[in-house]
């Protein structure tokens, strides 16, 4: 399972992306401007528990008051090569 993230934190210091690559299962997170502070790349090789269990973990970050998942609908080109960390 393939899914985008979109982050937003209660200080908006552009600063959640670092801690987000530490994440288990983050292949890509930079910061952005705009209603969301930063947006993720999830990966999981396993459906169900193994990516909420993701999802915990960026909601657990410390400033994070929201994470929104969108998982994608078909995996994009060029994606079968990124292994989830």
């Amino acid at each position: 399972m393939t899914a985008f993230v979109l982050v937003q934190t209660a200080t908006q210091d552009g600063g959640i992306a670092r801690r987000l690559r530490e994440v288990p299962g983050i292949v890509f997170a930079e910061d952005v401007r705009g209603p969301y502070d930063a947006l993720a790349l999830a990966r999981s090789d396993v459906m169900g528990d193994a990516f909420k269990t993701i999802l915990d973990q960026i909601r657990g970050l410390p400033g994070v008051i929201h994470a929104l998942a969108a998982p994608v609908a078909r995996e994009p080109a060029g994606m079968s090569s990124v292994n989830a960390a």
